[in-house]
């Protein structure tokens, strides 16, 4: 602990200002605290440490409606007559039920034994009095002993209003380890029809308050801060957003100064982070304290940190390791200072604010490890921060400082020290540093707690953004708005710290009048090494040369496996030090192979992890490779069939504990490879004029990285629109419902199946996909499991003809019930398409001209089919899209010296402002032009534009 204070200077900050977070309240969002802790028992000055304890799971509820009246001192509870001898009910009446330990889920720490028996099928009696006003129910006792008697329990009351506690078991001091654990009541229904029990069945919650504000052997952070408990998340570390943001709304109506939430790991959908990003954000604003969150241990792929865009209260924190906590912790030797790779990373537009110390003893649960423990992960650099957040609100008051939520986390920001060589994305504004934070807290300039001078926005956007990154597609151009917040116009010259970003054709400087958006342009010219690349553009203002914007470029340069499906490339890296690489893969790739090899060098061996997320930003595949503790692995290898198309990332890492091996530094080979049949363009899309009945083409096929034996067959055509049919379905929480029943027919080459919410309801309900089988009975065939979200979807490619039946889990539905419309698609071949067959076995990297010869259907306008791939056993291996528009308007495109691309009407002449593809870069066309760098080679011109038919042109086909 005293490494890690002393690391983000608290320890100096403390010592000097004789600050230790007195009269600030630290909100706890976790699994609960064990309060009979004796480092978590006072302050410094004697008041209580944990001030309020309340528990928005049901893990501790009881069900107490059942009422008894006493005969001869006694009550009966589930046929077990128990004493009350002396307990008073104002009414006469008692409530009674009981707390059992199978109600409390078996993977979690505590393991279903509360009292510490080595059992897990305890029964505790619990009884419910009005002990002050009749029928008013206000105490809890319980049979913590298991007796049968309540007449020996502590008379307990809500937690907040008593600050009592109790525990089950009794501890015998004559063994090693102790044989109970506490619990507290959070609440009691006045009603007397139920309880809950508060308890930390996990340790988390403990060691999080430990580091905040623990006060006795170990001393927190802050350890005259007091805590707020609110337990959110299980004892085996499960939960959910909904009480994690119930908990947040509490903590600010109880007036928390600081919430820590280090809770980094519950799964989130695209859809259904951005749902709890809007309630956040809405929290955030009606709130004054200071809210901390983990950035999350999903790392190190890009964008797997919590996501909080900005907001001015919200701190996120990453994962930092300097080499003494290395040595202390873990015994290794690493000479620099580290991130931890698991450390979620962000984007351009939302990255962690700072990182904290991520490794440290502290306090857990008394019957865990003799109450101390150590753990890792952002949830531990959260509350690093969180009492620093602590120590230096203190010190404001004291001062009578009047500091708003936006200007401290600034403070906390420009504070900070950067951690040499890691990226912005990946550790934000770097380490915090208390005692700097503190004088720019109070010294700090009108300038940097200003507001911001100028809003940045895309031009189809009114959301602000400080950032922006590449990873699916690469822009030669980004149109910015920038609008000047300052009063008065200003002007502000740009400048970009990368060679690769110019500004506007190098007209830099911009008047920006008061209120009134500018358009400017960022142009780019990626480097042609594959790797990722930030760039910042600065804006400064040209009267005082201060900067008043700034704006941050994330590219992901990818290797093209479309153009060489066969890549090696060798490395080296540092202990707790990353690489990354990205790779492009396209329709009809059969295979993709990722392969981590660790090289021995110097008569030792490093030690690598490879991380795999799929084109969506999906973890895949996680591994080791390299020297181990047990047996040396030199290679992991990632396959996956049937690829997504998009650009997939792979991280190399080295791991920690290389000295462990006899080595400083990790020597690797990564390898990729792809297989099947492709082409080397986004789609296969074909203008058909109108009327035209049949056309053939001629399109680049390319086979991958080993010999092909198998055929190609086409597919389609298909109406795009044709085949559809919708159902209204109410689905009720928590149930199954059944959909409706599908009738698929021969040659149907594609089922679509997607649920769409009816008046923006919020949830989240899981799809599956039945078929009937020979016997007569439905086995699952596909499922759709988006997390967080109402929407789902399922797409089978050649499915099989029959009957199907869709069912609808209703998982979570907080209005009880749902409104959905089932949307399904049968698009049938209708035997269109021929593609010229394959004769005899194509060698890897073989490329070709394959004849296309379609019959364009008389009806309809946009047509669907494939290019089935099968190898030798006549399976489908892969299918490379096909696409036919029909009847709209025709592009004609010019180059005029490899610098400018005409793009224009081919009946009307006309120039047209769209967007254009060069060798897969896209560009903008401004009044028919677009601009390419003069030495560009083009290979291939794409325009996708729904006004028009598509055009792909290949030079020199």
């Amino acid at each position: 602990m005293s490494e890690a204070l002393m690391s983000i200077k608290a320890d100096e900050f403390r010592k000097h200002y004789s600050v230790d977070g007195n009269g600030i309240k630290v909100a706890v969002i976790d699994t609960g605290v064990d309060v009979s802790h004796p480092d978590l028992q006072k302050t410094p000055n004697g008041s209580i440490k944990v001030i309020d304890y309340i528990d928005l799971t049901d893990e501790g509820y009881v069900d107490t409606k059942a009422t008894v009246i006493p005969e001869k001192n006694l009550v009966n509870i589930e046929e077990q007559k128990y004493n009350v001898k002396g307990i008073r009910s104002m009414s006469g009446s008692f409530h009674i039920g009981v707390f059992k330990e199978q109600q409390l889920d078996k993977n979690s720490p505590i393991c279903q034994d509360v009292n510490r028996n080595g059992k897990n099928d305890d029964v505790f009696g619990i009884l419910v009095t009005d002990s002050l006003l009749p029928k008013i129910y206000d105490t809890v006792y319980v049979d913590t002993n298991q007796n049968f008697d309540f007449t020996d329990e502590t008379p307990l009351r809500v937690y907040s209003a008593s600050h009592r506690w109790a525990n089950f078991g009794r501890d015998n001091p004559a063994t090693d380890y102790v044989e109970e654990s506490s619990f507290v009541i959070t609440n009691v229904d006045r009603n007397g029809s139920f309880v809950k029990l508060g308890f930390d069945g996990n340790g988390h919650g403990t060691h999080v308050t430990g580091i905040i504000g623990a006060n006795g052997n170990l001393v927190g952070t802050a350890p005259g801060a007091q805590i707020m408990a609110i337990k959110a998340i299980g004892s085996s570390g499960d939960g959910n957003w909904e009480d994690i943001f119930k908990a947040i709304e509490y903590a600010v109506k109880q007036g928390a100064d600081v919430i820590n939430v280090s809770i980094g790991n519950l799964a989130l959908s695209k859809e259904g982070h951005k749902t709890q990003l809007e309630l956040l954000e809405k929290l955030s604003l009606e709130s004054n304290a200071i809210i901390v969150i983990a950035a999350g241990n999903s790392g190190p792929g890009l964008a797997t940190a919590y996501d909080v865009d900005g907001s001015d209260n919200i701190i996120t924190v990453g994962a930092y390791m300097s080499p003494r906590l290395w040595d202390i912790n873990y015994n290794v030797k690493i000479t620099d200072e580290t991130l931890w790779y698991y450390t979620g990373v962000g984007h351009s537009s939302s990255r962690p604010t700072v990182v904290a110390p991520s490794s440290v003893i502290s306090t857990v649960n008394r019957w865990d490890s003799g109450g101390y423990f150590l753990m890792d992960g952002t949830s531990m650099a959260a509350p690093f921060v969180s009492g620093s957040c602590a120590l230096l609100l203190e010190q404001a008051k004291k001062e009578g400082l009047d500091v708003s939520t936006a200007n401290f986390k600034k403070s906390i920001e420009a504070g900070a020290r950067k951690i040499e060589g890691y990226l912005e994305i990946e550790q934000g504004n770097g380490l915090i540093n208390v005692v700097k934070s503190w004088d720019i807290l109070k010294h700090g300039t009108s300038e940097l707690f200003s507001l911001p001078q100028i809003a940045i926005n895309l031009t189809d956007s009114s959301e602000d953004i400080d950032g922006v990154t590449f990873r699916d597609q690469l822009k030669a151009h980004l149109k910015l708005l920038l609008t000047n917040m300052s009063p008065g116009s200003q002007v502000i010259r740009l400048e970009s710290d990368q060679k690769w970003l110019s500004i506007d054709e190098n007209k830099n400087e911009i008047v920006l009048p008061q209120g009134k958006p500018q358009s400017m342009m960022l142009s780019y010219r990626f480097p042609q090494q594959p790797g990722l690349y930030t760039a910042q553009t600065t804006g400064y203002n040209i009267e005082s040369g201060k900067a008043v914007m700034n704006f941050l470029t994330t590219a992901a340069v990818p290797y093209d496996l479309s153009k060489t499906c066969n890549i090696s490339i060798n490395g080296e890296l540092l202990p707790s030090h990353w690489k990354r690489y990205f790779f492009k893969t396209v329709p009809g790739m059969s295979e993709i192979d990722l392969t981590l090899t660790v090289l021995g060098k110097n008569n030792s061996m490093g030690r690598a992890l490879i991380y795999v997320y799929d084109p969506e930003g999906h973890k895949v595949y996680e591994d080791v490779a390299g020297a181990d503790y047990i047996s040396t692995k030199k290679s992991s290898c990632f396959k996956t069939a049937k690829p997504k198309p998009g650009i997939w990332e792979v991280v190399v890492v080295s791991d920690y504990n290389l000295s462990d091996f006899g080595a400083d530094t990790t020597y690797y080979r990564l390898s990729a490879e792809a297989f099947g049949i492709f082409t080397d363009i986004k789609e296969l899309s074909f203008a058909v004029k109108k009327g035209e009945s049949y056309i053939s083409r001629e399109i680049m096929l390319k086979n991958g990285a080993k010999v092909f034996d198998g055929r190609l067959e086409g597919v389609g055509l298909a109406e795009k629109n044709e085949g559809i049919s919708s159902t209204k379905v109410k689905v009720k929480d928590g149930e199954f419902t059944k959909g409706p029943i599908i009738k698929v027919p021969k040659n149907t080459m594609d089922l679509n199946i997607n649920l769409i919410p009816q008046n923006n309801q919020k949830g989240d309900m899981d799809l599956y996909l039945y078929k009937k089988n020979t016997a007569g009975l439905y086995e699952e065939v596909a499922l759709s499991a988006k997390i967080d979200v109402l929407q789902e979807n399922i797409h089978l490619t050649n499915p099989e003809p029959g009957e199907y039946i869709v069912y609808i889990d209703g998982f979570s539905i907080p209005e009880g019930t749902a409104d959905i419309e089932v949307k399904t698609q049968i698009l049938t071949d209708k035997m269109n398409v021929y593609i010229q067959d394959i004769y005899g076995k194509l060698n890897p990297n073989h490329q070709w001209n394959a004849g296309l010869f379609v019959n364009i259907p008389t009806t309809g306008s946009e047509f669907i089919g494939y290019i089935a791939v099968e190898n030798a056993n006549g399976n489908e291996i892969s299918h490379i899209p096909l696409r036919f528009v029909v009847g709209k308007k025709m592009l004609e495109i010019e180059i005029i010296s490899n610098k400018y691309i005409l793009v224009k009407e081919k009946d009307t002449g006309n120039p047209i402002n769209t967007n254009i593809m060069v060798n897969g870069i896209e560009y903008l066309v401004i009044d028919g032009k677009a601009s390419i760098p003069v030495d560009t080679v083009i290979e291939t011109i794409e325009i996708y534009d729904e006004r028009y038919a598509p055009l792909v042109f290949r030079n020199n086909y």
